[in-house]
Order: C-alpha cells, then structure tokens, then sequence
C-alpha cells in the first residue's frame, strides 16, 4: 500500500516540488526571418563585391584638376570601365596621384605598361575642339589600351590626348626635319589642299640634329603615300624672293594660325607600291624645295669673281642660258698675299645630267662630265654674275660661252676644280658709270659757268640796247615810215591804174592793135627790102661805086 503522506500544517505549507520534464520539439518562429534574410543579402552582396571587385591602379597626373574621389569615371569609347577612389599628393608634391578601380570584367588589356590614360577637358587643338561634353558632367579619365604583354599597376598619365587611339584606320608615318617651325601635336596634314590626317608626335633625334615628326594619315590618304612621295612644310604663308621674283603660298588659313604639313605624290611616283606604316620621309622646308628633280650626278665647282657677290644667297641658281643646271653651295672670301687683293670663291653644285642634249639622254651614250666641262672651258665657258631682279637685288651664278675670252683650262688637280669667270652684268654697268662720272668731273664746269654767266651779261646789255633802238624807233622813225608807206601806197595805186590801162591798150579789139599790126606788116616789108639790097651788094660790091647797070636796072 502506498504510503499516506504527513499531514499538512496551514501555518507552514509545503513549496511545490518541481518534477523533470521531457522536452518538446521547437518550432521556428516568424521574428527570425528577417535577421536570416538580412544575413543573406548581405552575404550575397560582399559575395558580388568580392568578385566584382577589379584590380586597382595608380596613375600619376601632373595636375588632378577636374578629378573628384567617388565620381570621376574612367572611360573607354564612352564606357565606364572604372572609377577613381582616392586622389593623394606624391611624397615629392610633383605629382597628383589618382587611385581607381578598374571593372573586373573588361579590365583585361588596361594593366599593359604601354596603356595609356589621359583627364578629358574641353581643349581647343589643331582646330579642333574635343571634350565639350565634360562642360556639364565634368571631367573623366580617358584609356587606350596597350598591346604590350607586360604587365603593371602604375602609369604616367599624358597631360595632353593622343590624336590617335588604338583601333583607329590609318597609317603612321616619320618625317625628319632640320627644324620644326610652327608644327606641334594636332596640326594638320593635307593632300592637294584637302584634310587627311594630323600630327601625333614631334620630338628631337638622339643625336639632336633633326626633328622627327609622326603623322597619321586616314584612309584613303594613306593609300597614297609611295616611296617617292614628297612632304614639306605648309606653315604659315610661304613668303621667298628670289631672282625668279616674289613668291606666295599657303595651304589655307588653318595653317597660318596652327601650322601644317602638305605632301604630294609626283607621277613618275604614282605607280610605286603603298608606302608601309612608320615609313620615314624628309620634311622638305617648302613646296620648292620638295618638288626639285633629284639628280643622281652631282659634281662641285668653284668659281671666284673679283666684284661684290652681294645679293646672292646660298641656293641661288645656276643659269645656263635659262636652264637651272645647279645651285650655289656656299660662299667665302680668297686672299692673295702677293697682290693683297680679295676675291670671292663662290662654290656651286652642278647638275651635269640637266645639260646633256635630249638626243644625248636618248642615246643611253656613257656620260664624262669632268671631259664635256673641259671642252667647254676650252671653247669660252665661263661663269659670271648676273642681276636675277632689279627689284629685290638678287643675283645668280650665269654659266655662258664668250668666245673672245682668253684661253683658260680646268685645273683637275685642284678640289674642287674651279670654272674661270668674267666681269660683266650689273658690276660692269656699275663700273661703266663710274668711269662716265670720273670723266665728267674733268670737265671744267666752274669756267664754262663763268663764261655762260658772262655771257649772258653781254646778252642782256644788248638787249638793252635793242630795247632803246626799239623805243627811238617808235619815237622818230616811226611817223616817217608812215608817211612812206602812205606815199607808196599812192604809187601802187597809180601803178594799178597804168596797168589797167596798158591792159586796155594791148587788147585784142582796140585800135592800137590794128595800127600795130600795120606797123609790123610796113616793117616786115622793109626787113624784105633791106635783105635783098644786101644779098645784092653781097653779089656786086662795086655797084656801091658805078651804080647800077642799065640791064639790071631794066
């Protein structure tokens, strides 16, 4: 039987007793799900932070103007593919240094060390004007990738864009040039006046005597450009005098602010395959200079003159009867210690080739410059100085035949070989002046003056005098020959009236003819009379004496 348990005191009741429990299985309850959810999102979103998070890189700008940590993109063709983090000073505060972050997914190509990252502003280059679109969503980091295999986290930003970006259809070029004149990145590039491309690079040669000038042409010009294509300078306005005249040319307003290259491709060149890419060419100074044949046979002379060569310049033209056969290389000063005379040594190039006849150059006949010049010295070649433009003063080098020149060879053994001169041109009519002036101050013009003077003294006296006849004559002489001529004229009238009357009388109706004709008939008759007594006293002389005898008498 079980035991009856104590019985209970109301003043002190027993404390329950506590009895073991199983447990019962736990339900999830709805509070839970939104610290899981939270967790889950969370997790999720540092799961896609983590993997979307690209590689990060550094790029040093000399200026981070425009930049802001947070919002500054950087951009590929127009496509965010990363954002700047932070923007810090460099430890020497030379540089500004950009953190960004570039996207995991198309980051690939931007790490190559030859990528290159530049701030886009709005700029005004070359005549053109970029990065208008930054006036009101700000400025952005700009990105052309590299080809290099290299890798690298770390690039030296450009202060300026690049002209021309990966991708880009075209053809790169080098141009070497003694000097660069107003060419800088951005100018131009024109083909027959037309706009084919522009100036990427300019930077000096390593042994610092030439300028190397990259260009880029897009198409179709690049397809142009063969090995014998020719490119000058087309800055500004290309102003020369020479002794052809004054010149002028320029490519187009554009190039007279900004500068600018010009290139044309002869047609003896056109059939010449493409040129290929980073070709390199001369960038000849003007238009002249690059469209000047090429010679292939170039022979040096030297020629002295006794005159002043002043007004010839390096360059100027050798004249052959108005051929250019040559050009002027340089010009110095001879000195003859025995006679302490100068003389200037004019040095030229020569392009025989240029005077060969075209019979010669059909010929295909092996040529002997140095042997055709001796022959010509021989028969009276000879260099002289002439006057190219009286205007400007410029002069050239003339190369004619005198054959009244005194004989003269050329010396072979001399380096260069020199080609004798005469006087003549301009100096000779200078020197014929001046021997007409030193002539004319023997003259005696002090005493010929004194005698003009002198002599116009005694002209005026006697004009004087002639003044007073004149005055006595009007005074005396005149009344008198008034009277005469009135007396005279009463005589021509008196002689008008004999006239008249001797015209009356001789008339063929009035008497006196008739009485004149019987006058002449009575003469005539006595002329007869007279003619026959002395044709008889021809014939009886003695008649004069005895008579006449009495038959004759009957």
């Amino acid at each position: 039987m079980p035991e009856t348990p104590p019985p209970v005191d109301p003043q002190h009741e027993p404390l329950p007793e506590a009895l073991p429990r199983k447990p019962s299985p736990r339900s999830l309850q709805l509070v839970w799900i939104i610290p899981v959810v939270a967790a889950i999102v969370g997790g999720w979103l540092a799961a896609k932070a983590l993997f979307d998070h690209g590689p990060t890189i550094q790029i040093h700008f000399e200026s981070a103007e425009g930049l802001e940590a947070g919002k500054t993109r950087i951009k590929y063709k127009d496509v965010d593919i990363g954002i700047v983090r932070t923007i810090e000073l460099s430890e020497d505060r030379k540089d500004a240094i950009v953190h960004a972050e570039l996207a995991r997914r198309g980051s690939r190509g931007f790490l190559a060390d030859d990528t290159r990252f530049w701030i886009v502003r709005p700029r005004f280059t070359g005549g053109y004007v970029t990065g208008l679109s930054t006036l009101l969503a700000g400025a952005y980091i700009g990105a052309d990738p590299g080809k290099s295999d290299n890798e690298t986290h770390e690039f030296k930003g450009l202060e300026t864009p690049p002209v021309v970006t990966s991708g880009q259809p075209g053809r790169m070029f080098t141009l070497s040039a003694e000097d660069l004149g107003s060419i800088d990145v951005g100018s131009p590039v024109y083909y027959r006046s037309v706009n084919a491309g522009r100036v990427v690079s300019v930077e000096l040669s390593r042994d610092g005597r030439h300028v190397q000038v990259g260009i880029f042409l897009t198409p179709p010009f690049d397809r142009f450009v063969t090995g014998g294509s020719r490119f000058w300078n087309a800055s500004g306005v290309d102003l020369s005098v020479s002794s052809d005249g004054l010149k002028m040319n320029s490519e187009g307003l554009i190039t007279v602010l900004l500068g600018g290259i010009a290139f044309e491709t002869p047609d003896e060149a056109q059939s010449l395959p493409p040129a290929g890419p980073n070709t390199t060419f001369i960038l000849w100074k003007t238009r002249d200079d690059a469209q000047k044949p090429r010679e292939t046979v170039i022979e040096t002379y030297l020629l002295t003159f006794a005159q002043s060569v002043r007004g010839l310049g390096i360059g100027a033209p050798v004249d052959f009867r108005g051929i250019t056969v040559g050009e002027v290389k340089s010009i110095d000063l001879t000195y003859d210690p025995k006679t302490v005379r100068f003389r200037t040594a004019v040095e030229v190039l020569l392009f025989p080739e240029r005077m060969r006849t075209r019979e010669a150059r059909q010929s295909g006949k092996p040529y002997a410059p140095a042997d055709r010049f001796q022959r010509f010295v021989e028969h009276g070649l000879r260099g002289q100085l002439r006057s190219g433009n009286l205007l400007t003063g410029q002069m050239y080098v003339a190369l004619e035949f005198f054959p009244d020149a005194p004989k003269a060879t050329i010396d072979k053994t001399k380096n260069p070989p020199e080609i004798p001169t005469v006087g003549g041109g301009l100096s000779e009519l200078q020197e014929t002046l001046a021997n007409i002036v030193r002539r004319l101050d023997k003259i005696p013009f002090d005493r010929i003056g004194e005698d003009l003077r002198q002599a116009l003294e005694k002209l005026n006296r006697t004009l004087e005098k002639a003044d007073v006849l004149v005055a006595k004559m009007n005074n005396e002489i005149a009344p008198e020959l008034k009277e005469a001529i009135a007396q005279a004229k009463k005589t021509l009238a008196a002689a008008e009236r004999t006239v008249a009357a001797a015209e009356r009388t001789v008339a063929p109706d009035s008497p006196i003819q008739d009485d004149l004709r019987e006058t002449l008939q009575e003469v005539t008759k006595s002329a007869e009379s007279l003619r026959a007594l002395v044709d008889y006293l021809e014939r009886h002389p003695e008649s004069l004496i005895r008579g006449r005898r009495a038959e004759e008498k009957k």
